[in-house]
């Protein structure tokens, strides 16, 4: 781990400016300045000691950034979005929250729309996964950060501190950072940027004994677009029980919509009573069964009918997913029109009766055996090499009048936002080793400065410099010496 005097300059003021601030800190690569090279790309992918909980769908965005604040790596999550696809950040606590004990959580970070970051925190007994992704409403996370929690913004304006101070309900070792409030279902996507997280006991205090190991052992793990398989395979076991498990069905009508609203709920107390029942009996993604139809008998043709039941069906089924952490994959939508009316039609009142939503809500019970996971498989990314034939010499500065080749060696990158780019710069292993470190960071800024230029800096999300700690080639002749002296342009199919 680097700690340059800025970095650690944050952490001492992020703690409040004491001398043992440092020390106190219970989240490793709290700036994720530290780069995960990771198993299944060999390739720099996400900060050291932070994971996705999604990683096979969702992974951790990792991104570059000049806004301000601990460094310029920031990680970026999906706060809004048409769909219910969130991204969630995760670590191990250097050491864990002891029960009762007051600690102060401090955050940089910021929000699309120049907004202040709105953040929930979920703390746990140990790493969570999940396959697809998708919001996580249930539990309630433990702390919401909010602009009711702002201290100060920095002198841009563009990077904000929030502070919050909690006593800890458990001995938890683990923590989730992502929105866990809502699905907060909107037009296009929000994102909110972390630059950097502090946890601290409120009372001061030096980390525990074993701090330094957890530290080493969150360093040490690689993969990172893939579940561990010990929880792959308790997954499995998990989905394949439930596979066997005998449903239990239970079967309810509501007006539609509307009863989710206060009003709603007022007019339809036992039917509300029973569907508040069903959803506080219900998992995200274990083989439950959600069937939603509409019914509609009102004046017009059979069509139109069916249409305005689709419609209501759809909006219960929203209002599930957005509203109660439903699961998309285990809900079917159907429309009846005014085609089998259950009630009398030859009265207002029977008329009106027969315009309402009937929920069928198949939850799983029991237990079976278990069943081995299939093998994950990645796919590597394209490399484009810069060479350092483009640079002055011991220097960070392109060399203009070879702009062209440039041009030439980036021609392969995707100009249509399907990708995304990570730069690394590199040196052979001449001079100091922290001055090869700070060149091969130079280089790469200046590439990714250059890709800006050309309209290519949307898709950069992450840069930095390794030095002379990733050759090539062997250091032993001129020749590798040179292959080795490169800023490499790692590119990732998918803008997520």
């Amino acid at each position: 781990m680097i700690l340059t005097p800025k970095y650690i300059f944050y952490l001492i003021l992020s703690l409040g400016g004491f001398s043992t601030a440092v020390a106190q800190n219970l989240v490793a690569n709290p700036s994720f300045e530290d780069v995960n090279i990771c198993t299944e790309f060999t390739a720099p992918c996400a900060p050291a000691a932070w994971e996705s909980v999604a990683p096979e769908s969702t992974t951790l965005q990792y991104i570059y950034h000049r806004f301000g604040g601990a460094g310029t790596n920031a990680i970026r999550l999906k706060h809004a979005a048409p769909d219910r696809l969130r991204n969630y950040a995760q670590t191990q606590l250097l050491c864990p929250l002891e029960k009762g004990r007051s600690y102060t959580i401090t955050l940089v970070g910021w929000m699309d729309g120049g907004k202040p970051p709105e953040l929930d925190m979920r703390f746990d007994t140990g790493w969570i996964y999940n396959e697809f992704g998708e919001a996580m409403l249930r539990p309630p996370p433990a702390i919401k950060l909010r602009e009711s929690d702002k201290v100060s913004v920095n002198s841009k304006g563009t990077a904000w501190t929030l502070r919050q101070t909690f006593v800890a309900g458990g001995n938890y070792n683990h923590i989730a950072i992502g929105n866990f409030s809502s699905a907060n279902h909107a037009p296009r996507i929000t994102y909110v940027y972390i630059d950097s997280l502090s946890i601290a006991p409120s009372d001061g205090g030096v980390l525990c004994e074993n701090a330094l190991s957890v530290r080493d052992s969150l360093y040490a793990r690689h993969r990172r677009h893939s579940i561990p398989g010990k929880h792959f395979r308790d997954m499995e076991e998990a989905r394949y029980r439930i596979r066997q498990r005998t449903r239990r069905c239970v079967t309810l009508r509501v007006k539609g919509p509307g009863t989710f609203t206060p009003a709603g709920r007022a007019m339809e107390p036992e039917n509300v009573a029973r569907l508040d029942s069903a959803i506080r009996a219900y998992t995200p993604n274990t083989g439950a069964e959600i069937r939603i139809t509409g019914y509609a008998f009102r004046p017009g043709s059979h069509e139109y009918n069916k249409i305005v039941a689709a419609t209501e069906a759809r909006k219960v089924a929203d209002l599930l997913v957005y509203k109660h952490g439903f699961s998309f994959d285990e809900i079917t939508t159907d429309s009846k029109g005014n085609t089998v009316p259950p009630y009398d039609t030859a009265t207002e009142e029977g008329r009106e009766r027969n315009n309402f939503v009937e929920l069928e809500f198949c939850i799983p019970i029991g237990e079976d055996e278990t069943l081995p996971p299939p093998p994950v498989t990645a796919v590597r990314p394209d490399t484009v090499k810069i060479p350092d034939a483009m640079f002055r010499f011991n220097s960070a500065d392109l060399i203009f009048k070879l702009n062209q080749v440039l041009d030439s060696l980036i021609a392969v990158i995707p100009r249509d936002g399907s990708v995304q780019l990570m730069l690394v710069g590199h040196t052979d292993n001449r001079g100091e080793e922290d001055y090869n470190m700070e060149l091969s960071l130079k280089r790469a800024q200046s590439v990714a400065d250059y890709l800006r230029s050309v309209g290519l800096g949307p898709a950069i999300r992450h840069v930095s410099g390794e030095g002379e700690r990733r050759p090539f080639a062997p250091n032993t002749n001129e020749e590798g010496r040179r292959l080795n002296r490169r800023v490499e342009i790692i590119i990732y199919k998918g803008n997520e």
